[in-house]
């Protein structure tokens, strides 16, 4: 993967942080009463919170196996794009809990009493920490998540401008290119050197 190529996963890791950071936002604000309303709310979180978590191994693969691999200091980024991967999982996994703690109002088994008003207030009231706690714990991996795709993003062009300038250095120190005179000369007239290591 040529350099330019680096440098535009860069920018568009920067992208997916701005993308974690309004997910981070929207569910952080979310307002939602407990029961069908709770669900119509949080399902479309947890969908674009799955849908980060494909785009996120989509550049780790990507980066995986293009030649950044091989810059020194590479491996760390990779890393840290795989924990990228585990926090927005575990977002996901957080509001997929959140649905799971909601209380739903389907009718019970045949034999059994329908709710009546204060069994329902009660199972609310029951639903609203655990769904709260989860929706936090959603947004604290989410605001990681953002944290971890500046970094790496940070780090691809930190790392590019040393590998550029490391390539600079090296030309500056071997001086300019020679000619085709100068080489042709060169090819004309071996050094003594030469010619000694050749006898």
């Amino acid at each position: 993967m040529p350099l330019l190529d680096l440098a535009e996963h860069a920018q568009q890791l920067r992208t997916l942080a701005c993308d974690f950071e309004a997910l981070h936002a929207r569910v952080r604000g979310v307002s939602y009463t407990p029961g069908t309303d709770a669900l119509r709310q949080i399902s479309p979180l947890l969908l674009m919170t799955q849908d980060l978590t494909a785009t996120v191994l989509v550049r780790l693969g990507a980066l995986d196996s293009s030649t950044y691999s091989s810059v020194a200091g590479s491996r760390a980024s990779l890393e840290c794009l795989a924990s990228v991967v585990v926090a927005s999982s575990l977002a996901g996994n957080d509001l997929a809990s959140a649905l799971h703690a909601n209380p739903y109002e389907g009718a019970p088994f045949p034999g059994y009493p329908a709710d009546d008003a204060s069994v329902r207030t009660a199972r609310h009231a029951e639903a609203i920490p655990k769904i709260t706690g989860h929706l936090a714990d959603a947004a604290h991996q989410l605001d990681l998540s953002a944290t971890g795709c500046h970094y790496v993003a940070t780090g691809i062009t930190r790392d590019l401008a040393a590998t550029r300038e490391g390539a600079a250095t090296a030309q500056r120190s071997a001086g300019p290119p020679l000619t085709s005179a100068q080489y042709d000369a060169l090819k004309a007239n071996p050094s003594p050197l030469a010619r000694d290591v050749r006898s």
